[in-house]
């Protein structure tokens, strides 16, 4: 996405306006669908433009998308400048509530572009590095951040600004930090069979091989059949079109997921119940890493189709909340209180975790950081994060 030419730079008022009118078309279409299912068209149309007019201004959608994003990041940087780590993070999600077609557009777009998220991540490195945050605790600290601007609302989950970093800054329990003991990564996943009619999990199998391969977009009902040997009309018998395909898919992943990680809890369910999170992380990378197409498809969905991602994480969020509330019961789990009550202190360490899981996708997956004959690197890792988990920043000027 390099930028060819500089196109005409507005002077006048009506101009200004034009080029605003522009702006503001693209992202309420790229807040809600991804970079490559946006046209200059549809741009125009929304704008209420001709063809013409864009062009005076933009070379191609992509210099468009570019400035967009970057605005944000350079509005971003200047609202997290706080002289405290907490003021820096209250500063991220206010202006992100205050933004939330932009955090959309860069959300459903990251995945796609690796320079939005190296972006993203440089300008929150530079926060973290002001603090003398470590690698991992730059993760703790972030992740549940990032993920409440971008997820909250497909969970449907109400967070106060200042209370949440808060809970993040000073640890969500009580108690004395233990060791991680060693079975929490003694895991191997069980690979998931869709137990289902034999030519639906033929299309279903087949599908996800492509979508993993070449994302949804570019893949069409015609490659599907054709990886299966069958008649389109046969396609059609078991699904109405691509979509419900991948409805179908992204249900089955969550299952599969769910089902290991329990598994995986159950080795430890001995154990206080943040080593069992632990366990948990770890066979979610594991997991993913059986079945990397799996991920790719589930991070693809996200800027696909809304009720798809919704579901997916609402899948995980309801049963972790009740999972953390009999922990709480049986006092496997201690959480401080910190004047709040206990539905709201569970639906916080929720977010949280799973703000883990998704971001360790994206450090040990999408970067495979970690192959499969060394995990040296990922235990190390999910030691020192369970540190943090214990006992939050409590070394960092609040």
């Amino acid at each position: 996405m390099e930028r060819k030419a500089k196109r005409r730079v507005p002077r006048r008022i009506d101009g200004i306006e034009t080029k605003n009118r522009i702006k503001m078309a693209a992202i309420e279409l790229f807040s809600n669908s991804n970079f490559s299912s946006v046209s200059i068209s549809q741009i125009t149309k929304k704008a209420d433009l001709s063809a013409g007019a864009f062009y005076q201004y933009y070379m191609n959608k992509e210099e468009l998308f570019r400035e967009i994003v970057e605005e944000f990041f350079q509005q971003l940087e200047a609202s997290i400048v706080g002289d405290t780590l907490s003021k820096s993070g209250v500063g991220f999600l206010e202006f992100c509530k205050a933004n939330t077609k932009l955090v959309k557009v860069v959300h459903l777009n990251e995945y796609f572009f690796e320079w939005i998220r190296n972006e993203f991540e440089a300008i929150l490195r530079k926060v973290s590095k002001r603090f003398g945050l470590t690698s991992v605790g730059h993760f703790y600290f972030w992740s549940p951040l990032r993920f409440i601007a971008a997820f909250s609302d497909l969970v449907e989950a109400e967070v106060d600004s200042e209370d949440f970093v808060k809970f993040v800054m000073i640890g969500p329990v009580n108690g004395s930090v233990e060791n991680v003991p060693q079975k929490a990564f003694n895991f191997t996943p069980e690979r998931h069979v869709i137990e289902i009619d034999e030519r639906r999990e033929q299309i279903l199998a087949n599908a996800e091989t492509l979508f993993g391969m070449y994302g949804y977009e570019k893949t069409q009902v015609y490659d599907i059949v054709r990886a299966c040997g069958m008649a389109v009309g046969t396609f059609y018998l078991y699904f109405n079109n691509k979509l419900e395909v991948l409805h179908e898919l992204v249900r089955w992943i969550s299952k599969g997921l769910r089902y290991n990680v329990k598994l995986a809890v159950e080795k430890c369910k001995d154990c206080p119940r943040l080593v069992q999170e632990i366990a948990g992380l770890y066979a979610f990378v594991k997991f993913f890493k059986m079945h990397f197409n799996m991920y790719r498809i589930v991070r693809e969905s996200q800027s696909i189709d809304f009720k798809i991602a919704k579901e997916y994480y609402s899948s995980i969020y309801h049963p972790y909340t009740v999972a953390l509330n009999k922990a709480i019961e049986e006092g496997k789990l201690n959480l401080k209180m910190f004047g709040l009550d206990r539905e709201k202190l569970v639906s916080y360490l929720t977010l949280m975790l799973m703000s883990y899981g998704h971001f360790i996708g994206e450090r040990f997956l999408l970067s495979g950081v970690i192959d499969e004959q060394d995990n040296v690197e990922l235990e190390k890792f999910l030691e020192e994060l369970f540190v943090y988990i214990c006992t939050g920043l409590e070394d960092v000027h609040l």
